[in-house]
């Protein structure tokens, strides 16, 4: 990437690109843009993530970025731009895209959408990363939502899980406008080792017939993560809603979260259980044990000294398979968005993940 250059007024934004371009001439570099992402964060440490996640991304497909920061804890009245442009971290690839830079605050921030329409690139796909709870009032929310082919939110950023879900559901039915999370995203690789594990009728039979069902996860909270129990609610949710249980209680306490389920032939108890793991990033799933009715065991544990392999252990009450390895795609930042914008639609499986959660009160994230 170039260096952070000065501020300019919004009216010179495409003649200090075309300068820049200009400059880079004979640097075999070729000026490439496969979307339009816009980002938008509030101005505090996690916005320090957030932007490094936009660079992650433009490295595998590279895009026009707008990156909005709003800062809501001053009394000033701003609004600063800046022009760069960023280039592939891979040695071997002379791809680079331009970035721009929104630094908003106050009255301003509503002038914001007639900033960035005119350096929309047209024909290609707008995905807007909102990485703010949209319960929050923002004269862009709506604005940005009206441009988007695919709105991206981050449930870390909320406190409360079951109106972040109303929300979405709400959003979902709205014409032109897919929605995601990146949360979602990050349990893909766990949601595809079950789907692959369970393919079989006999193996989906035993899975339906769980009456214990224990989860842990690294509970070690970083700068930008302290939400950390949201991937391990949402595998279990996931479950759930497809094997069609119904939620009868959840309990909580500091130690773990019980959700109790009813389905056909009984119950079942699912655990969530908070474990440090400093090493690992922050709410990714440890583990996942399944006991069902005839005592039949699936466990699968990640490795925690190479935490892309996963070790599987099945057992019945007469014979103990030979342990498996299941190995997940490197975890590295920015993936879970990448994840997102390779998919098309909203998720089904998502939205009916949201439709467990939406009318459960005790899944306020803020007591946590």
């Amino acid at each position: 990437m170039s260096p952070p250059l000065d501020i300019i007024p919004p009216s010179e934004i495409q003649s200090e690109l075309s300068r820049i371009w200009e400059s880079l001439e004979g640097s075999n570099k070729t000026r490439a843009s496969l979307f339009n992402l816009i980002f938008f964060t509030k101005k505090k440490t996690r916005a320090e993530y957030i932007q490094t996640i936009s660079r992650s991304v433009v490295d595998k497909f590279p895009s026009r970025v707008i990156f909005i920061t709003a800062d809501t804890d001053t009394e000033e009245d701003y609004l600063n731009t800046r022009v760069s442009v960023l280039s592939s971290e891979r040695k071997e690839s002379d791809i680079a895209c331009d970035f721009i830079q929104i630094d908003v605050a106050g009255k301003p921030e509503e002038r914001v959408p007639f900033v960035i329409l005119p350096h929309i690139l047209p024909d290609l796909p707008i995905y807007v990363i909102w990485a703010e709870d949209p319960a929050d009032t923002s004269p862009l929310f709506t604005q940005l939502q009206k441009l988007a082919n695919r709105m991206i939110f981050d449930s870390e950023a909320v406190e409360d899980l079951s109106g972040f879900a109303k929300h979405l559901l709400h959003f979902s039915i709205l014409p032109h406008c897919d929605v995601a999370d990146l949360n979602w995203a990050r349990i893909e690789s766990w949601r595809e080792l079950l789907a692959s594990t369970f393919y079989t009728e006999e193996r989906l039979a035993k899975l339906c017939k769980a009456s214990k069902i224990q989860i842990f996860y690294n509970a070690q909270e970083s700068a930008f993560t302290c939400h950390t129990q949201i991937q391990a609610i949402y595998l279990q949710g996931w479950l759930g809603s497809q094997l069609g249980w119904t939620v009868e209680k959840i309990e909580k306490d500091q130690k773990k979260m019980t959700i109790f389920y009813k389905h056909n032939t009984g119950t079942v108890e699912v655990n969530l259980y908070p474990e440090v793991q400093p090493d690992l990033k922050p709410g990714s799933i440890l583990s996942l044990d399944i006991e069902t009715e005839e005592q039949d065991h699936f466990s699968f544990g990640r490795s925690l000294d190479t935490p892309h392999h996963v070790q599987m252990r099945f057992s019945t009450l007469e014979k103990c398979d030979i342990p498996l390895h299941y190995i997940f795609a490197k975890d590295e930042s920015g993936q879970s968005l990448v994840k997102e914008i390779c998919h098309k639609g909203t998720s089904n499986h998502y939205l009916s993940l949201l439709q467990k959660i939406k009318d459960r009160k005790e899944l306020s994230l803020c007591e946590y």
